[in-house]
């Protein structure tokens, strides 16, 4: 499968919890990083998804969310620690490659003038924030 969202993480699922319409989905990478994904039950079972199975978890770079300062108290589910590791700066947008404390990478787009208000650089210390409802999972 080809994907343009530039974040995709290979994860296996720790738990399925069945709501009345969505299920909440608790996922681990190999290299430790915890991802909580919001999904239909139709999802659930036309995927056939079970506490096991290796899915891979993706989400657009637009959809990741960077704070500074610590972990924030905000209702988004997955908040992951780590460094920008390399920054391309555009007319309007940053790219901002972020590695994780366990070493996976995520790529995350926000514009310049939120790069500058929170004094991003190579080597800052960022919070990665992306809500489980962005999370999409392949099976």
């Amino acid at each position: 499968m080809k994907i343009s969202a530039r974040n995709q993480i290979e994860a296996g699922v720790l738990s399925v919890n069945k709501g009345a319409v969505n299920a909440k989905i608790a996922l681990r990478a190999p290299k430790g990083t915890t991802l909580s994904a919001i999904i239909t039950i139709e999802s659930v079972e036309s995927l056939g998804l079970a506490v096991g199975d290796v899915v891979r978890a993706f989400f657009k770079a637009s959809h990741v969310l960077i704070a500074t300062g610590g972990m924030p108290k905000i209702s988004a589910r997955n908040k992951l620690a780590g460094h920008v590791e390399k920054v391309i700066q555009g007319a309007v947008n940053t790219e901002l490659i972020i590695q994780l404390e366990s070493g996976d990478l995520l790529t995350s787009i926000i514009t310049n003038e939120s790069m500058a208000e929170l004094g991003i650089e190579q080597g800052s210390n960022v919070i990665a924030i992306v809500k489980a409802s962005d999370v999409m999972i392949a099976k």
